[in-house]
């Protein structure tokens, strides 16, 4: 069975959509009956999807405690969106009720046919998954420039950090692994985080979970523009989701040179902040 927009609409989570948002979105979600006492969601299992209860009660449980309750609107499973680790809880369904269930292939589907909507849909499904991690004491506190590069653009993107060594070794670093290979072979700089090649913007090793969660400082994305382009939606994705939580971006060697210049200028008046004035005696 379908969720329809009517349903969407009454969500507040979703209050920031256009009722012609909500309709494409609505085609991409299924609604499911549920019944008091049943596993829903398994410690262990690999998230391959998440929900929004339209009606009913759901427990989070965890070591045979009951840790938290859901209800309507509320979102279940959405950690999974942005950290693909195993599902650390089970969830148990509390009363009857239904769910709205969206898969992480639909996601990347939507992302592909209708990235903006897709965009704004990441953004608003991951808000509660992202307060969440923010108060994990453990959480990953570093905020890295990404460098990337289309295989045409690899020199050029080793030439520009060549050129300002200094400023990228003193800074955490995330590339992909063919990427970062290169730099580290090529340069002196050392690569702190692996991105996932293939997704982008999903996943815990994706840039896209990266913004969302503010370990991002920067993106370096150099690229062939008048290459066949085959992730096109993706790095239109990329660029929506860094307007909306604004992350610098660079598709090309000028811009690339502008980021790296004003983050070592504001790097450089934190410093000259940070020093206390001495005095000379007379």
């Amino acid at each position: 069975m379908t969720i329809t927009k009517n349903l969407l609409l009454e969500l507040d989570l979703l209050r920031n959509f256009y009722t012609e948002e909500l309709q494409i979105i609505s085609e991409y979600f299924s609604c499911h009956k549920f019944f008091a006492g049943q596993v829903m969601m398994r410690k262990g299992e690999v998230g391959t999807y998440l929900g929004i209860i339209i009606s009913g009660e759901v427990e989070i449980i965890d070591n045979e405690q009951v840790i938290a309750t859901l209800t309507q609107g509320d979102l279940l499973g959405e950690i999974a969106l942005i950290k693909s680790s195993p599902r650390t809880v089970d969830v148990v369904a509390a009363s009857q009720g239904e769910i709205a269930i969206i898969t992480f292939d639909d996601i990347e589907e939507l992302n592909f046919n209708r990235c903006n909507i897709g965009v704004k849909l990441i953004s608003a499904l991951t808000e509660s998954a992202i307060q969440r991690l923010l108060k994990d004491k453990y959480r990953d506190t570093r905020e890295y420039i990404a460098l990337l590069a289309c295989e045409q653009k690899t020199a050029e993107l080793v030439d520009l950090v060549l050129e300002h060594q200094d400023f990228f070794s003193i800074h955490a670093i995330a590339a992909t692994a063919a990427t970062g290979e290169i730099l580290e072979q090529q340069t002196e700089v050392t690569v702190s985080k692996t991105i996932q090649a293939q997704q982008l913007m999903a996943g815990d090793q994706g840039i896209g979970s990266l913004i969302l969660s503010g370990n991002i400082q920067a993106i370096i994305y150099l690229r062939e523009p008048l290459a066949r382009r085959t992730d096109q939606p993706e790095l239109e994705a990329l660029s929506r989701l860094s307007d909306l939580h604004p992350v610098p971006l660079a598709t090309n060697i000028a811009t690339a040179q502008t980021i790296v210049r004003y983050l070592a200028e504001l790097q450089s008046n934190s410093r000259s902040l940070n020093t206390p004035e001495i005095v000379g005696a007379c």
